[in-house]
């Protein structure tokens, strides 16, 4: 018999409102989870209710919403890499976890461009460096403490002057055009890093192979460098963080020079080997007293101040960050400075459940100052080696020391004299930002928009004085103002697809198109002859003869975009990424503007596979990557596939002078991009639970279409000559990169290791035997470098030296000059040249390849501690396999001229047997001794203990003041020791002459030496 249930009313009633009762006791909590080194969201936490079953994980930002039952009062967070947490959620419906990284984590965020990765994911190659690595070192920006701190980057700075931009080489020199990085600043594409105050800086990622590279396409060529700055956490109550330190600075090293006893008796030589009468002034015993040492003279102790002040926290609907910062340093070169006040507000608001706005602001103001130190007629450095000894900074009656008593002294100006009364400023309004709104359209599917701004005010200001008491004189004063103004808007709009499927699939697509125009406007003005040379009066009204007034627009730009990237991973062990973008660009004519650039890249997690975690436990993570892509560059001169037309050009017909119009320069209708393209194959080992972590890279990066001057054979006449796309290069290398985090409780510690090898080498050129020349050097005009087909970018070219002629046979017999017409006038004490063809003459045809100033191995080491509160950080820089052309050792000795020399021409020839690699001292320049040679080429290789710092934190129980949380003192160093073989000033060497691109490198022109500094400081957090 079949039994029938009934369902009383009563006991359906009861049921109902035991469903609603629960329904209603249950609560949803939505929040998101971040890192606490940078409060980047992080994606794929795990998040589980203690006390009940059930959990969610994080999205691509970080975000999460769970349904959470009665009763349960915590969640546990866990995330491979950082420290599991417990929270407590009280009656809170949204809330902010912030957890820390135990190690360096699989699961660690990096910024990619357009969106973000776990570095699990990840399938290009990127270095990552957090803000707190480099916060608080003595830097003016923050691409001064990335040297040494991540593979493939080498960073210089020949000059160091206050204020100065280093430059930036990513994978090696790609193109003999600008060869600098691309800088992304919080999404705006931005020209320098050196106006973000480093310690606002959350995390720099550098994208350097092409798949990480290709979504900026045109401008990734050299690599990409993206800046996320600091943010505030929602549901995070207010914290502020103060920071102070100043310090002091010195030069490093100075050139020994003679003194002016020795210089007396070797002027005197001189002479005396040519068998002519001294000159008086040689013999006069003024000269032969020491009076001035002009390198202590002009390079004193320097100082730098840095105070900043940071504000962030949140709300359930809304996030903030405010910093303010000031920067002071003055150099070690008198009236050489550089100042820097910057303030920055990051903030972001939800508009409801899917709508969220946001902004991202700084404004920066700059001011420096400094000097001509590259100069062989006017430079300070220069003229402070050159300068005599015996003349003292000021005579007795208060007036500057000169050259002015005889030509034997010299055609330089006191350097004091120079620093002193040499007036001027630059100032440099910045503002960088940009808005943005973000819609989530449905789950895992997201729109964003984004303006950006990039807006400078640039004005200069330089006097100087009417000069009748030096040597080089100046019959009027002089003035020069100078304004100009640029900005930059960049539009955006992309979408971003993030979807798990089925618990194996996962994918990421980011599609979208971009926009960015650029313009400005230039003046100047020059006025001479100031009746009144005061302060105050120093404006260009006052002027008597007004020069050089002009104006004009700089070139109006653009360039739109579109790009699209897809991320596909299955089970999270075989993982693709592929990368498509397509630039057009108003640089170049119409058919020739649009550029595309494909790149894809494979990874396979092998660690993750079954048969390697039973049969290789020890080894924690392997995954192989490999990937090629093509890249653009666009960073040559606008618009030359035009022929400009300039007026006032002066012209001679039938003996009458006329005025007329000219091409300045031809065209290139044909001219457009650059192209690298990159193959790029890398490894990712872990061990004991990845405390151990190393990646092996190899990569091989090949430019073609290389835009280089391209002359037609049958030009005529002074015009410009436009680029054209017949050059190739090639950058093949291998990245190394070691780390290890250990430690327990009271002591943690990690070290980290990365070395580089590159090689170099211009692949095609024009043709066989023809090569692309160099700024010439000196009051001779050397030539130094040149880049020729087959060798490194901008090589050493000279001639072989063979030691020195010790007696007249040897020069009878010597076969290299056995068939040259100069042999009657080589003497004993003279250089010996090589002759390298073995026509028995040393000519122009015996100039050959003398040495690479582009490093074979970069590396760097870091190495940090803390125990109870005590911590310390040491970073070590260095390179290897480099030559250094040493031109002002060149010029400083060189007896021919009539100037303070290097203390080795002690050790010249006087003699047979005495010396085989310093000449004679002789007037006579006959045997060019000092023309450009092997002699003058050095090992630049270097290690060097970049920056270091020694702190301790005091706790608030120890401090005992309420509101402060903690308090840290510390003292730090930069530049503390370099060991080098290198004799001049510093083998930091970079580009001497920002107008001649890559064509030259490492040549010491006694440019603004490097400086050791050593600063305390203190950071209080509220």
């Amino acid at each position: 018999m079949q039994k029938i249930y009934f369902w009383k009313p009563g006991f359906l009633a009861l049921l109902l409102c035991l469903c609603v009762s629960t329904v209603l006791a249950q609560r949803v909590i939505t929040g998101k989870v971040t890192s606490t080194a940078d409060s980047t969201g992080l994606p794929g936490v795990t998040i589980t209710m203690q006390g009940a079953q059930g959990g969610t994980v994080t999205d691509g930002n970080g975000r999460f919403s769970l349904q959470v039952p009665a009763g349960v009062q915590a969640l546990s967070f866990s995330y491979l890499g950082y420290r599991p947490q417990t929270f407590t959620i009280g009656q809170q419906s949204n809330i902010t976890v912030a957890l820390e990284a135990a190690s360096k984590g699989l699961n660690e965020v990096l910024v990619v461009g357009y969106g973000t990765q776990t570095r699990r994911d990840v399938t290009g190659t990127i270095s990552s460096i957090k803000g707190a690595d480099i916060q608080n070192l003595p830097v003016s920006d923050a691409a001064q403490a990335l040297q040494g701190r991540a593979s493939g980057v080498d960073i210089v700075r020949s000059n160091a002057s206050p204020g100065s931009t280093p430059s930036i080489r990513i994978r090696g020199t790609g193109t003999i055009n600008n060869a600098e990085p691309l800088v992304v600043i919080d999404g705006v594409p931005a020209g320098s890093i050196n106006d973000v105050n480093p310690n606002d800086i959350a995390s720099m990622e550098i994208l350097k192979d092409a798949s990480s590279s290709a979504i900026y396409g045109t401008r990734a060529a050299n690599g990409v460098i993206l800046i996320t700055t600091k943010k505030g956490n929602y549901n995070e109550k207010l914290r502020a963080s103060v920071n102070v330190y100043h310090g002091v600075s010195n030069a490093i090293r100075h050139i020994p020079l003679l003194t002016a006893p020795d210089l007396v008796m070797l002027k005197q030589e001189r002479y005396t080997n040519d068998g002519v009468a001294i000159d008086p002034i040689w013999q006069d015993p003024y000269y032969a007293v020491q009076r001035t040492d002009w390198q202590k003279a002009i390079l004193r102790s320097g100082q730098v101040t840095n105070a900043d002040v940071s504000l962030r926290g949140g709300n359930a609907t809304s996030n903030y960050m405010f910093s303010a910062g000031y920067y002071d340093e003055k150099g070690i070169v008198e009236n050489s400075y550089f100042k820097r006040y910057s303030v920055r507000i990051n903030s972001e608001h939800k508009l409801g459940k899917r709508f969220k706005v946001g902004e991202n602001i700084q404004l920066t103001y700059k001011e420096s100052w400094g000097f001509d130190t590259y100069s062989t007629q006017t430079g300070l450095l220069f003229s402070a080696l050159r300068f005599n000894p015996a003349i003292p900074v000021h005579n007795e009656d208060g007036s500057y020391g000169s050259s002015k008593a005889s030509n034997e002294l010299g055609d330089i100006n006191n350097p004091v004299f120079t620093s002193e009364t040499s007036d001027g400023w630059d100032k440099n309004y910045r503002l960088l930002g940009n808005v943005y709104a973000e819609l989530e359209i449905m789950e895992g599917l997201t729109l964003r928009g984004n303006y950006g701004f990039d807006g400078s005010i640039f004005n200069q200001y330089s006097f100087v004085p009417r000069v009748l008491d030096q040597t080089r004189t100046r019959a009027q004063a002089q003035l020069w103002n100078r304004s100009e103004s640029n900005s930059s808007q960049l539009g955006e709009v992309f979408l971003t697809y993030n979807k798990l499927l089925a618990g194996k699939h996962r994918i990421t697509a980011t599609g979208g198109y971009s926009v960015q125009t650029q313009n400005g406007y230039f003046f100047r003005a020059e006025s001479w002859g100031l009746n009144d040379e005061s302060a105050d009066q120093r404006v260009l009204d006052n002027g008597n003869d007004y020069r050089a007034i002009n104006g004009n627009y700089n070139p109006e730009s653009a360039l739109a975009s579109g790009f699209v990237r897809g991320f596909y991973g299955y089970k999270d062990k075989y993982l693709l990424t592929a990368t498509f973008r397509a630039d057009g660009s108003s640089r170049f004519p119409e058919g020739k503007r649009w550029g595309y650039f494909p790149a894809f890249s494979l990874g396979w997690r092998v660690s993750d596979e079954t048969f390697f975690k039973e049969n290789v436990p020890f080894v924690s993570n392997l995954k192989v990557t490999g990937g090629w892509g093509q890249l653009g560059n666009q960073n040559v001169d606008d618009f030359q596939y035009l022929a400009p037309i300039t007026r006032n050009r002066q012209y001679s017909f039938g003996g009458e002078p006329y005025t007329g119009i000219w091409n300045s320069s031809l065209a290139n209708p044909d001219i457009t991009w650059e192209k690298a393209e990159m193959t790029n194959i890398s490894m990712e080992l872990g061990f004991l639970e990845n405390r151990l972590n190393a990646t092996i890279t190899w990569f091989n990066k090949n430019t073609r279409d290389m835009l280089v001057p391209a002359p037609a054979l049958d030009l005529h006449g002074t015009s410009g000559i436009p680029d054209r796309n017949i050059g190739q290069m090639s950058n093949r290398g291998l990245e190394l990169e070691l780390s290890y985090q250990g430690g327990n409780k009271d002591f943690t510690y990690n070290i980290a290791a990365n070395a580089s090898f590159i090689k170099n080498k211009v692949t095609r050129l024009y043709e066989e035997g023809t090569f692309i020349g160099s700024t010439e050097y000196g009051r001779q005009g050397a030539e130094i470098s040149r880049t020729y087909e087959g060798q490194p970018i901008a090589s050493f070219y000279g001639w072989k030296t063979g030691g020195v002629y010790q007696t007249q046979e040897q020069i009878n017999r010597d076969p290299n000059i056995a068939n040259d017409d100069r042999r009657g006038s080589i003497r004993p004490g003279d250089m010996i040249f090589l002759d390298v063809n073995g026509d028995g003459m040393v000519n122009e045809n015996d100039r050959v390849y003398l040495g690479d100033p582009n490093p074979d191995v970069t590396y760097g080491i870091q190495a940090g501690a803390s125990y109870k509160g005590f911590d310390l950080s040491l970073s070590f820089t260095g390179v290897a396999g480099v030559e250094l052309y040493n031109a002002d050792r060149m010029q400083g000795t060189d007896p021919t001229y009539p100037y303070n020399m290097y203390a080795e021409m002690l050790d010249r020839w006087h003699g047979e047997g005495t010396s085989n690699t310093v000449p004679l001292m002789t007037l006579d320049s006959d045997n060019q001794n000092n023309r450009v040679s092997d002699r003058f080429v050095e090992n630049g290789s270097y290690f060097s203990l970049r920056n270091a710092s020694l702190g301790y934190t005091i706790p608030a129980k120890l401090w005992g003041r309420s509101g402060i949380s903690d308090i840290r003192v510390y003292v730090a160093a930069q530049n503390l020791f370099i060991l080098t073989d290198y004799t001049g000033l510093s083998p930091i060497l970079g580009y001497p002459n920002n107008n001649d691109g890559n064509r030259q490198r490492g040549v010491d022109v006694a440019a603004y030496p490097q400086a050791r500094s050593f600063t305390f400081g203190a950071t209080l957090n509220f």
